[in-house]
């Protein structure tokens, strides 16, 4: 396994460990802006913090999340991607964000692409694109983990990973 997937496996259970966090790095429009005071900025009362509210385990679902006494899986194999041959002659570098559900079992299933860059919307890259999107589902198709746990029972939960090509120079 590539070092830089192993380093992309270590960010995404990192980012398990506190729900609603990402692997993929803030674009400057998701930045949060501090709002400028109104005007009427000392009539408002300053009400307290809402408490950390843990998401429901299961959800609606059936499905787990991270924390609140559910541990992450743990990936114990994985494949890199075959990278398409255009992306590698034509040194392009892409990546794709994939979610999954982790089952009892500790088998990927549902299996499905968040985001790519190159993004298969660009006429130019589609193929590209498409060729890395499949590719990428592939080599998840191939991860095995030890599955999550709740109580000390295997639990079903959701994961993104990123898996990343970059240009060789």
């Amino acid at each position: 396994m590539s070092t830089l997937v192993k380093l992309c496996f270590a960010s995404l259970m990192a980012s398990c460990m506190i729900p609603g966090t990402s692997l993929a790095s803030p674009s400057p429009s998701s930045q949060q802006t501090t709002p400028a005071p109104s005007a009427d900025a000392d009539k408002q009362t300053n009400a307290p913090a809402k408490p950390h509210q843990p998401r429901p385990n299961p959800d609606a679902a059936g499905k787990y999340h991270v924390g609140d006494g559910v541990t992450a899986p743990r990936l114990v194999h994985s494949e890199e991607p075959n990278i398409p041959k255009n992306m590698r002659k034509a040194n392009i570098p892409g990546s794709c964000l994939v979610a999954l559900t982790v089952d009892t079992n500790g088998i990927p299933t549902d299996i499905h692409i968040v985001r790519s860059t190159p993004d298969p919307s660009d006429k130019e890259m589609h193929d590209v694109a498409m060729d890395l999107q499949n590719f990428c589902i592939e080599a998840a198709q191939k991860y095995r983990f030890q599955p999550a746990t709740f109580q000390g029972k295997p639990a079903p939960v959701d994961l993104k990973v990123e898996i990343s090509y970059q240009k060789k120079f």
